[in-house]
């Protein structure tokens, strides 16, 4: 409890400043001697947003929080009110498609959020150098299930690496820019909530991450 409190109150200070810095850097010049300190500024505090978010989703995952019934659309919600400002500076546009009658799932709502930040926080790197920047939501219902589409039109995934991005401390990032644990603790949140993850990708074109969620609470909880 303790750690997840010192997480959450470093960690909205640490958006604070992202976002100065963010402003500062749209407002200096490239050939400004500041400038090229503004980046590396920018680099850590990034390092240390995403260190404090695994951080939090270990804590949380071993913490008995209570199964709540929640939209998946509000949880959306709350990751692009957090990610507004990239969304917009960067120009990417989300499209969000929640089918009539679709119903709250039962969950751990802190997990699944994290589950969700993850998703888009990839999706942006990877439409990051396109010239056209979407990304797509999609939930609707599937049987028991609720069924949660996030895709992109990114650069993709490389055939090849395909089959191990769910694999823990495996990363395409250069180093220092990802720990390769992300999309082990979505994959892990999802099956501790009796659900399913798969991905499909075509290089140069976009990826597509496919979750089903369970809409009943798990009997074994």
């Amino acid at each position: 409890m303790m750690a997840a409190s010192l997480a959450h109150e470093m960690n909205n200070p640490m958006m604070s400043i992202l976002n100065y810095l963010q402003y500062y850097m749209k407002h200096t010049r490239n050939d400004d001697k500041n400038y090229g300190i503004l980046q590396d500024a920018l680099h850590e505090t990034k390092r240390c947003i995403d260190f404090l978010n695994n951080l939090l989703t270990f804590i949380y995952m071993g913490v008995e929080e209570r199964y709540q019934k929640t939209s998946c659309g509000l949880l959306f919600d709350r990751v692009f009110k957090l990610l507004s400002y990239r969304i917009k500076t960067e120009g990417i546009l989300i499209k969000q498609h929640i089918a009539e009658g679709t119903p709250d799932v039962w969950m751990k709502v802190n997990n699944i959020q994290q589950v969700f930040l993850n998703l888009i926080t990839n999706a942006l790197d990877a439409v990051k150098d396109k010239e056209r920047k979407e990304i797509t939501i999609d939930i609707k219902p599937e049987g028991e299930n609720v069924q949660i589409t996030v895709s992109d039109n990114g650069f993709g995934i490389a055939p090849e690496n395909l089959g191990k991005i769910f694999n823990p401390f495996f990363t395409t990032k250069p180093a220092g820019k990802g720990t390769g644990l992300g999309l082990s603790i979505v994959k892990n949140i999802i099956i501790a909530h009796g659900g399913r993850i798969s991905s499909e990708s075509e290089h140069g074109l976009g990826s597509r991450f496919q979750i089903l969620l369970p809409m009943e609470k798990p009997k074994s909880v």
